[in-house]
């Protein structure tokens, strides 16, 4: 903000303009620049933006009115505030000072506190905007700045993600030779019935990242278990459990994301309480977790295991709606049969 206020008088008369310079300069309040005609007022406030301007009406060829039409169609002077002071009179005339944009109307012979009080408001009320304006920018600004630091932090997280990610492929590389394609067909699954269900974007991508992760556990349990081509004994099916316990401990961090936790600890869980390993039912179990655990099964039972082959499609939708409102949410099957297209195109586009 400048130092002092800067007033334009624009009057033809000198003795006017000296008389108007004297009045407001008294207290050195202000800044004054003095103009005799329209043109140099215009020229003026070209090359330095004054904060009031007290302007005559009646100048040789260009009057006040004309000024302050141009002053106003400019952008970059429309916001200055204009004080007319004219010795014309008529109703007419002060209307239409204000049409153009004048904030005031002084008329000649005007009164000297008159006007000091006049000119004081108005250079306060400008001052206050100009003090809101800056303050709204530096706002702004830190607004910007909060977004690219939130944007930052989101893009460190979703590297972290994505390196664990990373980190389970390797582990599982001679585990299963399809884990990447399978970790990145359950994340667009995932996305998909998020997004038909209604969530924000916001939460679509998140699933989308973080089921990735919904396996992770598996790296802690033995190559002896996991591939194994028959049906697990009751104690290898218990210690097969283990792994949504071991992945949800290797991601209890603070600055994860609780919702890869959830997805990890409860994908296994039914909507009737029969999953494991806390035996949740219904809403009990968070939602990224039910849906994560439709997409989860319905590349399992599309995909060659050890110990099974792929199963076609209408014997995966019949397994599906089977589990309609045991194994599964009954609002995610609704969407899994109304989007059956969709989940085609992701399991053709990113198998193989």
């Amino acid at each position: 903000m400048k130092n002092k206020p800067i007033i334009l008088v624009v009057d033809d008369v000198a003795t006017n303009r000296q008389y108007l310079a004297m009045i407001l300069g008294e207290n050195d309040q202000y800044e004054i620049r003095l103009a005799s005609n329209g043109k140099d007022a215009i020229d003026y406030v070209a090359k330095e933006k004054p904060d009031l301007i007290l302007l005559d009406i009646m100048m040789p060829e260009m009057d006040g009115y004309e000024v302050a039409g141009k002053l106003k169609d400019d952008s970059f002077t429309s916001d200055i505030p204009i004080l007319f002071i004219t010795a014309v009179t008529g109703t007419e005339n002060i209307i239409k000072a204000f049409e153009l944009g004048g904030v005031d109307y002084i008329n000649k012979p005007f009164n000297k506190q008159e006007l000091i009080s006049r000119v004081s408001v108005h250079i306060g009320l400008r001052m206050a905007r100009i003090e809101l304006e800056e303050k709204n920018l530096i706002l702004k600004n830190r607004e910007m700045q909060l977004v690219q630091l939130v944007d930052d932090k989101t893009k460190r997280l979703e590297g972290t993600t994505m390196a664990l990610v990373n980190a389970l492929e390797n582990a599982n590389l001679y585990n299963d030779s399809d884990t990447g394609n399978h970790i990145s067909r359950v994340g667009a699954y995932a996305a998909l019935l998020a997004d038909k269900l209604g969530c924000d974007h916001d939460y679509t991508k998140r699933i989308k990242l973080y089921s990735s992760l919904h396996d992770v556990g598996k790296v802690g349990i033995p190559d002896s278990i996991l591939k194994k081509p028959g049906k697990y004994t009751p104690e290898e099916f218990i210690a097969m459990q283990e792994h949504v316990v071991i992945g949800s401990r290797m991601l209890d961090d603070p600055e994860i994301d609780i919702m890869a936790k959830n997805i990890t600890l409860y994908h296994h869980e039914k909507w009737d309480g029969t999953g494991y390993v806390r035996g949740l039912s219904g809403e009990e179990i968070p939602l990224a977790a039910r849906i994560v655990a439709l997409a989860d099964v319905y590349d399992a039972l599309g995909t060659k295991r050890p110990y099974k082959e792929p199963f076609p499609e209408d014997q995966i939708d019949s397994i599906i709606i089977e589990g309609d409102g045991k194994h599964f949410d009954p609002a995610l099957v609704e969407v899994y049969k109304n989007n059956k297209a969709g989940l085609l195109e992701i399991k053709n586009r990113l198998s193989g």
